[in-house]
């Protein structure tokens, strides 16, 4: 799974979509991380897929500082959890980034287009929980511009 994503969003309000994939129980959380602070970000559950909301000030917040060093980002990070049920312990996630309901392009780090599903998800990859072990953990940057 790629690392660092890029979407390609301009200025305005944003809705980060993650939804689950595999069996594992899942548990994401979004910030905005800059060099010197990070802003969590209030999540919405909604079944299978978690929602976080981007105003058009933290936006800009983003998209602002591009030139710096290290420019502010978004980070994902999330903690997947063995439920009783799960016995193939796969686990992963899709993200969408849209405005209005309105998918946006995604990139890899070369600028590279990446293939989104029809309904403008990412493609997961799923990863294994440790056999020895009922958690996992991994992250995801993304970047705005």
């Amino acid at each position: 799974m790629q690392q660092y994503l890029i979407w390609k969003s301009g200025p305005g309000p944003l809705q980060v979509e993650f939804r689950r994939v595999g069996e594992a129980i899942l548990r994401p959380s979004l910030q905005i991380v800059s060099a010197t602070a990070s802003h969590p970000l209030p999540r919405e559950d909604d079944c299978d897929v978690a929602r976080f909301m981007l105003s058009d000030a933290e936006v800009a917040r983003v998209l602002a500082a591009r030139d710096e060093l290290r420019p502010p980002c978004l980070m994902l990070q999330c903690d997947a959890f063995l439920g009783l049920a799960c016995d193939k312990r796969r686990w992963g996630w899709s993200i969408r980034v849209s405005r209005e309901g309105e998918a946006l392009p995604c990139f890899d780090l070369a600028g590279t287009p990446m293939a989104l599903r029809r309904d403008g998800f990412t493609r997961a990859r799923l990863q294994r929980i440790p056999e020895r072990s009922g958690m996992a953990s991994s992250h995801q940057i993304i970047g705005l511009s």
